[in-house]
């Protein structure tokens, strides 16, 4: 069950937290990592989840977990969570808490699909072209997809740049199913 009241307030709890002992850096450190083993162990999804594990078993398993890769602020926010009973929402509050700090630190997500890995130099002129567009730093993020055939698409901020072959295919095929042909009598 996700709840974006939830989620936002808890991240913001932790963000001004953060603020206050000038552990921002940190904390987004200690998110990100909360975020991605959440992404890729299915298994502690389901613990978090779980309304049968009771909090202090589950705190134990997060300690177990985390408790020499987190900083104290962080694992204390996680217990407190779980004692709260919104475990189930943690992953939620990291992603939450990864906005906040990007709007703190005037940071875009940007993400570029092409049919091919970008060259280190090709994925620098990028991040150049979008940061000077948009006057903030870019967290670039890279799609492969071989059925845009060529060129890229780039989203960033909600907006879509679609320069795919497969897209100047489609607005081909559209301009000629128009029959522009008028018969003279």
């Amino acid at each position: 069950m996700d709840n974006p009241r939830i989620n936002i307030r808890y991240a913001r709890a932790l963000f001004e937290l953060a603020k206050e002992n000038k552990a921002i850096d940190e904390a987004h450190a200690d998110m990100a990592l909360l975020a991605l083993t959440c992404r890729q162990n299915r298994d502690l999804q389901i613990l978090l989840k779980s309304p049968v594990i009771n909090a202090k078993k589950k705190i134990s398993i997060i300690r177990e977990i985390f408790s020499n890769k987190m900083g104290k602020i962080a694992m204390s926010f996680i217990e407190i969570i779980i004692r709260k009973r919104r475990e189930e929402h943690l992953y939620n509050i990291a992603m939450k808490f990864g906005d906040l700090f990007r709007e703190h630190k005037n940071i875009k997500k940007a993400v570029v699909t092409t049919i091919s890995p970008l060259t280190d130099a090709m994925r620098k002129e990028l991040t150049e072209v979008l940061s000077k567009q948009t006057g903030s730093s870019i967290e670039l993020t890279e799609e492969i997809d071989p059925a845009i055939i060529g060129g890229l698409i780039v989203k960033l901020e909600g907006i879509q740049f679609d320069d795919s072959i497969r897209k100047k295919l489609q607005a081909l095929r559209t301009e000629f199913s128009i029959n522009t042909f008028i018969r003279e009598f």
